[in-house]
């Protein structure tokens, strides 16, 4: 055994003690201004930066909603902050008050600039009380590059120091965005580790016009009326009857699965197509979790994904991790690749899919009824709530036959 001399392990404790210190403050802790650096635009979000119990906590907000996380590992210099349940993470270089890096994706095989402030608030414009009474609800028009416009309902709420709200369309909605307002201006933005938007707008007394980013090198314009009964069409569907889903090809996505068919029979089956990359399917997914825990007796779930990069390996991966990630405790099988043709072809009814996520409701004598091809997610608020009565309703009605 080698021997040290006490005043050498004084050093050596020293030093250690000295370096995990400066590891734990390399930077700051409290309010962070996070920026994701698209081409043609900068798309701001806030977080916070804790120490709990020992553990490093960031929380991304954006509005009402909280994302917290903690399992991000620091390595020397360098920070890599996981976005669960999402196949994505920022990781970048950290000094006291900043940070530089990159927002990545697993499936894709580049990254976006991202960089962070400490102090910084989320938009340097100051709120004004001058438009307040302008906010509520707006009826839409969203313009994309290409092809047709579409309608779409903006939610706009304000408080003393900040707007909210969301932006829904006929499938979905863009979730919680932030911002304030400034003379005749709005901004806001979202980030919620998948997708990241930013509104630039201007709004007056009954009208509100600006542009949607919603990537890098890729944006929508929105203009739209005041309406405080804003609406859009709702795809729910009463499907013809006659048609059984393909147990067969919903698991065609891993060859090693097969789907018991017969654990379904005399049940009312609610199947959930969607994706792991996709924030609406989280938000569905969070609420079919809560759903499930009260459901009726004899009603069953199913998710069934599809993934972008596809391959097996990676898919099974991805769904493996899901379920855990977001503790769900029904069967989650692999689909395939992210192709809304793909998607369709258990659904004789169906040449491709809406959107994603859709939920196809299944008798007790195996025939698909019901097809909703939108969700309605918390951000919406009442919109959220009306989408859980007509749900539960289907259920319902379905149980009882």
């Amino acid at each position: 055994m080698s021997y040290i001399c006490p005043m050498k392990r004084l050093l050596l404790l020293f030093s250690l003690t000295l370096t995990c210190h400066l590891q734990a403050q390399t930077f700051e802790l409290g309010q962070w201004q996070g920026i994701i650096e698209y081409v043609n635009g900068e798309v701001p979000f806030s977080f916070t930066v804790e120490n709990k119990s020992g553990k490093l906590v960031f929380t991304i907000k954006n509005g009402v909603e909280r994302i917290q996380i903690d399992d991000a590992t620091l390595d020397g210099d360098s920070i890599r902050i996981p976005l669960k349940p999402f196949d994505a993470w920022l990781k970048a270089k950290v000094e006291r008050h900043t940070m530089v890096g990159f927002w990545r994706k697993g499936y894709r095989t580049k990254g976006i600039p991202f960089k962070a402030f400490y102090g910084a608030p989320r938009f340097e414009s100051s709120p004004s009380g001058d438009v307040k009474k302008l906010l509520g609800n707006y009826q839409l028009e969203i313009k994309p590059p290409s092809g047709l416009p579409y309608p779409a309902v903006g939610i706009f709420n304000v408080t003393d120091s900040s707007v909210t709200g969301t932006f829904m369309t006929e499938v979905s909605d863009l979730r919680f965005f932030e911002g304030v307002l400034a003379d005749d201006s709005i901004f806001m933005s979202s980030f919620d580790g998948a997708h990241a938007f930013l509104f630039n707008g201007r709004v007056d007394l009954e009208t509100i016009s600006g542009e949607l980013v919603m990537d890098s090198e890729y944006s929508e314009r929105v203009k739209g009326i005041q309406n405080p009964s804003a609406s859009i069409p709702i795809p729910l569907k009463e499907v013809p009857a006659g048609h059984r889903p393909y147990y067969d090809i919903l698991s065609a996505g891993d060859p090693n699965l097969t789907i018991d068919e017969s654990y379904y029979f005399n049940k009312v089956l609610v199947l959930q197509l969607f994706g792991t990359w996709c924030p609406n399917s989280m938000d569905q997914t969070r609420f079919l979790r809560e759903w499930y825990k009260k459901r009726p007796a004899g009603v069953e779930l199913l998710a069934v994904s599809y993934e972008p990069n596809f391959s097996v390996a990676y898919g099974n991966e991805r769904t493996t991790k899901y379920k855990s990630d977001m503790s769900l405790p029904y069967q989650v099988a692999l689909g395939g690749k992210l192709s809304k043709g793909q998607a369709a072809l258990p659904l004789p009814h169906l040449e491709k899919l809406n959107a994603f996520p859709t939920l196809i409701l299944v008798d007790k004598q195996g025939f698909i009824r019901y097809e909703f091809s939108y969700f309605n997610g918390p951000a919406t608020g009442i919109h959220h709530q009306a989408f859980q009565e007509k749900f539960e309703d289907c259920i319902s009605k379905l149980a009882n036959e």
